[in-house]
Formats: C-alpha cells, sequence, structure tokens
C-alpha cells in the first residue's frame, strides 16, 4: 500500500488538524507532540536529506497527530525497495510525560481513533555495511480519514563506514536531563580514561538506542585515528578534549562513573543547543575514509 505522494498532500492533511512530523534524535515528543520542554531549541533541525553512515543505524521520533473517529494506516516507504531495513518502536512516557520505554512494533501500524490521538514512534534505519553510496527516498506515511499526509527525505547513503561495535553499558542519563547528556559516558570512556562497565539495561529504551548510536560514532572516529583527535570541538563545544575531561563531573563521570544517572554540572552544555551532537556526526560522516 506504499504511495508515493507529494507535499500538496502534506499541506491538505495539516489544514484538517491532522500531522506526522520527523524530528532528530535529540527532539524527544512529549504526549502532546510537543517537543518535551527540557530539548527545545529555537532551531530544531530539518529532517529533509539526512546523512547515513554504512554499517551503521540512523534514528528518529516520528509523531502522529489523528483526529476523532476516523481509520489510519501508517507506513515508511523506500525508493529503491528495502535499501535500508526499516524498525519501528512505539514511544512511551513516564509518569511525568518524558519519553522513555520502547516497544517494537510491526509495520504498517494501523487503527481507528474514538478520540483525538497523539502517537510518537522512534524509527530505527539499519544500512549495510556494503551498501552502495547513493541517494534514497525514505517516506513516512500516513493515511488519515481520507487523505495521505507524506514527509519525504532523500537519505544520502555515505562512504563512511562504521566498524564492529563492541557493547559497552554504563548508567544512563536521567530521562529528566537533556538529550544530548547520554553522549558524555561513550566519549568520556574512549577519549578520557576507560569506565567501569555495567550490564545491559533489562527494558529497550530511547537512552540505551541513544547510547548505540554514540557508540557508533566513538568507533568511527577511533577508526579515523589522529583526524578525530578534535571532532568534539569541531561541533562547536568551546573546551579542548582534555578540558572536557576534567570538568566537574557530571555526575562524577570525571571520576569513572555516572551517580545515580544524573549529571550534577551540565555548565558546558549552556551555550549549546540540544542537538548541538548532530554536527559530531556530520564531521564524522564528512571526514571519515574507507
Amino acid at each position: 500500500m506504499l504511495r508515493w505522494l507529494t507535499v500538496a498532500s502534506l499541506t491538505l492533511a495539516l489544514a484538517a488538524g491532522q500531522d506526522l512530523r520527523v524530528r532528530s534524535e535529540f527532539q524527544r515528543p512529549g504526549p502532546d507532540g510537543e517537543v518535551v520542554a527540557v530539548d527545545r531549541t529555537d532551531r530544531p533541525r530539518e529532517i529533509l536529506s539526512p546523512a547515513l553512515a554504512r554499517n551503521a543505524y540512523a534514528s528518529y521520533f516520528l509523531t502522529l497527530s489523528l483526529p476523532p473517529g476516523v481509520e489510519w494506516y501508517f507506513e515508511v516507504g523506500q525508493n529503491p525497495d528495502n535499501a535500508v531495513r526499516a524498525v519501528l518502536y512505539q514511544v512511551a512516557h513516564d509518569a511525568v510525560g518524558l519519553p522513555d520505554e520502547l516497544t517494537k512494533v510491526e509495520m504498517p501500524v494501523k487503527g481507528r481513533t474514538e478520540r483525538t490521538e497523539v502517537r510518537s514512534y522512534w524509527l530505527d534505519l539499519w544500512v549495510d555495511g556494503a551498501a552502495p553510496v547513493r541517494r534514497i527516498k525514505i517516506e513516512p506515511q500516513l493515511w488519515v480519514g481520507d487523505r495521505w499526509i507524506v514527509y519525504p527525505m532523500e537519505a544520502r547513503v555515505q562512504w563512511a563506514t562504521v566498524p564492529s561495535v563492541s557493547p559497552k553499558f554504563w548508567s544512563t542519563p536521567a530521562a529528566a536531563l537533556r538529550a544530548d547528556a547520554v553522549m558524555v559516558n561513550p566519549w568520556r570512556d574512549a577519549l578520557c580514561q576507560p569506565l567501569p562497565q555495567q550490564a545491559r539495561p533489562e527494558k529497550t529504551t530511547v537512552r540505551l538506542l541513544q547510547h548505540r548510536n554514540v557508540l557508533q560514532d566513538v568507533a568511527l572516529a577511533k577508526k579515523m585515528g589522529a583526524a578525530a583527535a578534535n571532532v568534539l570541538q569541531s561541533s562547536g563545544l568551546k573546551l579542548t578534549t582534555e578540558a572536557w575531561c576534567a570538568a566537574p563531573a557530571n555526575g562524577g563521570m570525571a571520576n569513572g562513573g555516572m551517580a545515580n544517572g544524573g549529571m550534577k554540572d551540565d555548565g558546558w552544555q549552556k551555550d549549546l543547543a540540544p542537538e548541538w551532537y548532530l554536527r559530531v556526526r556530520d564531521f564524522l560522516y564528512r571526514n571519515a575514509v574507507n
């Protein structure tokens, strides 16, 4: 039932009070479909032509706004077919409305609303290590009521190929912290000093899959060697690697761990928008060579 549609379909649907939004993994949606307060930024990144590394995951939040009393159907289209592997997880919110636990669902997802509904999903795209470098279409598509809504993305598969990643697990940051807090442990383990590892969490959560994605970045940086020495500074972080490692401790991290999964001092973040970390990825994908 996949359809290749025009942006006009999206305009009509928005006028009718229906909506399909695609955001980066650092713009977490609340129960109302809006970005949670701690992650909000004046200029969120538009996800229209995202870069994809090979042998790696790329992840996005999808939010559907559905009016009452309609049948709906949701799928992710690809052209060419099966250019990537797409896996969808439904997002559950905790008691204070922060997105946390993820439950895998099969596509297409469909139903009928009794009242106005907002549903958020985490979309995982897996790009094979042997995938050709090219542009591909990835289009979340929602049929609601009597029309289609499409979010057109022309994704760019890059030369950058992530080496096999050995899973490492540490205490994840509290959900109440900014989404970019999840990058701290993997990078401090790689650039500062090894952190004591812990067992893999039993539940699949937003923070766990963000953690996996950052481990991919670290693995790619290590593959690049000296070219990655200033990768964090390339994104706008105004600390040297040494200063960042010595900074007050994001929950004790300078001493090797994250106390209670939280941060005690986020001073290094204050001049950075929550999506700043995407520039780290941009740098890695631009500069990685096979």
